[in-house]
């Protein structure tokens, strides 16, 4: 409601008031408002309220991973002499692909996948691996990375997909918690592949798996994940059937 003041001489001319009377608000100044908070909204999905510098991931769920980061890391060219090479199937693969510098969906009025520090992280790499066990966090990462690809799930035998842009991609080499995809960089391109989980034997499961695009023995790009066993979903499964046999109990 707005607020209007309106002064009037009463019938007692020795002492003039002053009577506030309230009036709704018209069409006009409650569409403008509704643009407002909707500008302001639009703005909260762009950039951080206060300007800061983000040196690390912008995302929540990836803070703190100094902690996560595996300790006994080797030099790729030890990885891929000492290590297992490990099969890789191709999902996805568009060798002429370019990567668009902005894609309708990113716009802040659906302000889901719109803020900066993300757009931003996600153009300065070139490798994202990916686990299909959630349908929302699929649909988020798909849109993100900007490519869709189809996954599946297998009881015991998990995928771990791997999003690359800009490399032909020839073998994949895992030792401790490394997984070291080799390619030949280009212009432009992008694969996915899958590997399985099964293959990849962590030093440490508590610690994240560090998976680094190479070439010539070089690290071009790298990410990192949790590493998620290959029965996952025959576990999930199983606590499922745990839940619902305590109810009927």
């Amino acid at each position: 409601m707005l607020c209007l003041a309106f002064y009037y001489r009463p019938t007692d001319a020795k002492s003039t008031n002053i009577t506030e009377l309230s009036l709704p608000q018209s069409n006009s100044d409650k569409g403008e408002n509704h643009r407002i908070q909707e500008l302001e909204q639009r703005l909260e999905n762009l950039e951080p309220s206060d300007p800061i510098t983000i040196l690390d991931s912008p995302f929540p769920f990836e803070k703190g991973t100094e902690e996560h980061f595996p300790s006994d890391i080797l030099p790729i060219s030890e990885v891929l002499k000492e290590g297992s090479k490990i099969p890789f199937k191709i999902i996805k693969s568009e060798p002429d692909y370019i990567r668009p510098l902005y894609e309708e969906h990113w716009q802040s009025k659906y302000g889901r996948w719109s803020y900066m520090p993300s757009r931003i992280h996600y153009a300065l790499h070139r490798i994202f691996p990916f686990y299909a066990i959630g349908i929302s966090a699929e649909y988020d990462f798909q849109h993100n990375v900007g490519i869709s690809f189809n996954t599946e799930m297998n009881e015991t035998d998990l995928d771990l997909y791997i999003v690359i842009f800009q490399t032909d991609i020839t073998d994949v080499y895992t030792k401790g918690n490394q997984v070291v995809v080799v390619g030949s960089p280009k212009r432009t391109g992008v694969e996915v592949i899958s590997i399985k989980t099964g293959d990849i034997f962590p030093s440490n499961k508590e610690k994240f798996l560090l998976i680094q695009l190479a070439t010539n023995g070089a690290e071009l790009d790298y990410a990192l994940i949790g590493y998620t066993p290959p029965d996952f979903w025959l576990k999930q499964k199983q606590k499922a059937n745990e839940i619902e046999k305590s109810k009927k109990d």
